[in-house]
């Protein structure tokens, strides 16, 4: 992955999408573009009860905070040894994203919960990866980063999403010391998981198949289930669902485990 798409925002989880955007970078040789984007809704005057507020003052302060992120965050970026370049942008943050994401090949993102603006963070996050042409990774808050080197767990359910998450993984996925292809009471089809295995392992990757029954549990709780017990360091994930005007619109099991990754989640639609 050589073009790695990162939002920044100031916010709860930047932190944590720096962290595993540095790790993608060292990890495949990659150039980082962060991109910056301002809501129109920043530069709205306020209660009119306040009376008369100069628009250039508000104009100012806007970008005086711009500023003030751009400098703290270039200062990290310096000191991280990767190859990078910032990029502004004002606007709907999802609508920019997806833009900037045609010439990328990820898009670093968070994943729940949020102390802040939970529910509007993570529709963001949806509304990416519903529309990107590039995968998102959607990265736990409290996360350290995403050890690519590590234990790959990849849900597999013969959909045309889990599809397109798999295909997108490719790069990372050869990178890992073990890949665990999960399929949780599998139906009868020619998209199956030893199919999803033989196609792999034709790019040199071997994985271990999982077949798991669902039992009483959900397909979600399986999922935390076998990827605790891999110790998987990151997992690939189909996005089901749909995702607009901020409604998280996902598949139970997408909009789950976003809400509280057990660790970083590569996601695709």
């Amino acid at each position: 992955m050589k073009t790695i798409l990162v939002h920044i925002e100031g916010d709860d989880g930047q932190e944590a999408r720096l962290n595993a955007a540095f790790d993608l970078a060292r990890a495949t040789g990659g150039h980082l573009v962060c991109l910056s984007v301002m809501p129109y809704a920043a530069y709205a005057l306020g209660d009119p009860a306040m009376g008369a507020f100069p628009v250039t003052t508000l104009i100012d302060a806007v970008e005086a905070r711009r500023k003030e992120e751009r400098t703290a965050v270039e200062a990290r970026l310096t000191q991280e040894g990767v190859s990078w370049e910032w990029q502004s942008a004002d606007g709907d943050s999802s609508d920019r994203l997806v833009e900037h994401a045609r010439l990328a090949d990820v898009v670093v993102m968070s994943a729940g919960p949020f102390s802040r603006q939970a529910a509007l963070q993570l529709g963001i996050t949806g509304d990416v990866a519903i529309r990107s042409p590039a995968p998102a990774l959607a990265v736990p808050p409290n996360a350290r980063g995403i050890t690519v080197a590590g234990s790959a767990l990849v849900c597999w359910d013969g959909g045309q999403e889990a599809a397109r998450a798999l295909r997108a993984a490719l790069p990372l996925l050869a990178l890992s010391e073990a890949v665990t292809l999960l399929t949780v009471e599998e139906k009868d089809t020619q998209f199956g998981v030893r199919a999803a295995a033989a196609f792999l392992s034709r790019h040199g990757i071997h994985a271990d198949v999982v077949e798991r029954a669902q039992g009483s549990s959900s397909i979600e709780q399986v999922i935390r289930s076998v990827a605790a017990e891999r110790q998987a360091a990151w997992i690939v994930q189909g996005a089901y669902g749909h995702s607009r005007m901020r409604q998280m619109l996902f598949g139970g099991v997408t909009r789950g485990l976003l809400a509280d990754a057990p660790a970083p989640i590569l996601i695709a639609h």
